[in-house]
């Protein structure tokens, strides 16, 4: 229709939204070489799948939601998140938790917090690691708390985040005096 009406026939996405309709597109190939059982009506059902998600994406795009819902959004999802930091969080069970697509959830977190979701994700969770060590919980418990799954790649992130190891900090908070 838009084409027809105003001539735009080209959509730009970002990484996450090409891989999407490229994976859509992908199934859509396989099956139509395959020669499984039901294969018409798979192929069928990649279509209408590959149709409705383009169709869906430009009709995101055309009609932004509110102000109020954007809000209300953005506060389910910083909470979620919280409230899940020691499981696991990708961008796909935010999807299917809060029924918005990963191009919308991956430019929300870029344009109103500045960073990706797994930044956001990541920064929450050395957050988190550092207050449960600041309470003297074992650095090795800590890190597997929250979802990271080796020590290397914990200390990487909390040294870069930090400008310390997670022990050096360790030692720099037991031994500044309590007042």
């Amino acid at each position: 229709q838009l084409v027809q009406t105003k001539g735009e026939y080209i959509f730009h996405h970002d990484r996450i939204a090409f891989n999407t309709i490229q994976t859509k597109v992908f199934h859509l190939l396989e099956e139509i070489y395959s020669n499984h059982f039901g294969k018409a009506a798979k192929v069928s059902l990649c279509v209408s799948d590959l149709l409705l998600h383009l169709n869906r994406t430009v009709y995101n795009e055309r009609h932004e939601r509110s102000v109020q819902e954007e809000q209300q959004l953005s506060e389910r999802l910083i909470d979620y998140i919280e409230e899940h930091l020691e499981e696991e969080l990708s961008l796909d069970r935010m999807v299917a938790e809060f029924f918005v697509s990963k191009y919308h959830i991956a430019h929300f977190f870029k344009d109103h917090i500045g960073m990706s979701v797994h930044q956001y994700v990541q920064k929450k969770r050395l957050e988190a690691c550092r207050e449960v060590i600041r309470n003297n919980m074992k650095i090795s418990e800590a890190y597997l708390l929250f979802g990271f799954k080796d020590y290397s790649g914990f200390y990487k992130a909390f040294r870069k985040e930090y400008g310390m190891s997670p022990k050096e900090w360790q030692e720099t908070v037991m031994n500044i005096p309590e007042f």
